[in-house]
């Protein structure tokens, strides 16, 4: 039986995410600060990059979309990866003390990024699977 790669990343993260919980404890010693909450708006990532593969959606029977069309939304979808993995980066960076609760949490919250810019991508480029 084959075990989908998302599945088995997601399984490895929330099991990471747990084992740091418990060692690092970022609640009961006080390390989390209320503007700790707001790594939770990484996930609006997710919303815009839908929003971008259905604007910049190329429908295939259609032949008159535009060829710069198609880069614009190929560039601000990469423009979005890249914003992602830099907002990672930096959240991680923040959580002095915790960071390997704060990598686990943001690698979880990077699953349904990437899942969203591997369909937009689809909808962008109008190959789809």
């Amino acid at each position: 039986m084959l075990i989908p790669r998302v599945l088995l990343l997601v399984v490895l993260t929330v099991i990471s995410l747990t084992l740091a919980a418990i060692k690092q404890r970022p609640f009961a010693r006080e390390l989390w600060k209320p503007h700790h909450w707001l790594v939770l708006t990484h996930l609006f990532f997710f919303p815009a990059v839908i929003a971008a593969g259905v604007i910049w959606a190329n429908p295939v029977t259609n032949p008159t979309i535009p060829h710069h069309a198609i880069e614009t939304g190929r560039r601000f979808l990469d423009l979005l990866s890249y914003a992602s993995i830099a907002s990672c980066v930096w959240w991680v960076w923040r959580m002095r003390g915790f960071r390997w609760f704060a990598t686990s949490l943001l690698l979880l919250a990077e699953v349904p990024v990437f899942c969203g810019l591997f369909i937009a991508g689809m909808s962008v480029a109008g190959d789809w699977l």
